[in-house]
């Protein structure tokens, strides 16, 4: 596998355009979904070491966008996900900020995935007195989300792992069949892989 580089920040300004960290985000997805997704082990833990210091820099930048704090709460998220634990709580909690300031924005190409996010979250996340998790709260926020208009393959799948673990198996089925209709990205072709992958197992859960 490739392994991911780590790229320092570079601000360029001529008399017309400034770079800003936005437009390296195709980069920091890609590398992102190599990590979260083909690599394991030490491997995996190296490249997410090197995506963490990137999340902290696309949060901290003055200009980042919903879009850059979406994807700093995905990687944070991701790598709470992998390591499990009480040593995960303190990502989880920093991927909460980061989707709560994503959605402060109101963006509407954004709100959905935060919304989505965020109700994941809650159904992982311990309760009280561990954690914040609560399930009333993550079932809203993935009712929330579809009333924005999410429908995503990663929106379908997140809704669908957490309708299913309710013993909503009607509601699951509902969403499985609505991914079919998703159109394959060019862009995001592991992403979709495995979230492909992941459907055929919802569906052996629900017979």
């Amino acid at each position: 596998m490739n392994k991911v580089i780590k790229a320092l920040m570079t601000i360029v300004f001529s008399c017309s355009s400034v770079l800003t960290w936005s437009d390296d985000l195709p980069r920091i997805i890609a590398d992102w979904e190599i990590a979260n997704f083909t690599l394991d082990g030490a491997a995996q833990k190296e490249a997410f070491d090197t995506l963490l210091e990137e999340a902290e820099t696309l949060r901290e930048n003055p200009t980042a966008t919903a879009n850059d704090l979406l994807w700093a709460g995905i990687i944070e998220s991701s790598y709470a996900g992998e390591i499990g634990g009480l040593s995960a709580l303190g990502h989880a909690k920093q991927a909460k900020k980061d989707f709560e300031s994503a959605l402060e924005s109101a963006d509407p190409e954004v709100t959905p995935a935060a919304l989505a996010s965020l109700g994941t979250l809650h159904s992982k996340v311990p309760g009280w007195p561990v954690g914040f998790g609560n399930d009333k709260k993550a079932k809203q926020f993935f009712e929330d989300a579809e009333q924005a208009g999410a429908g995503s393959l990663d929106f379908y799948m997140m809704y669908a792992e957490y309708a299913l673990s309710k013993g909503m198996k009607e509601k699951a089925l509902s969403l499985l069949q609505a991914s079919e209709q998703v159109a394959p990205r060019s862009d995001r072709q592991v992403t979709d892989a495995a979230r492909i992958a992941e459907r055929a197992a919802y569906y052996e859960r629900l017979n």
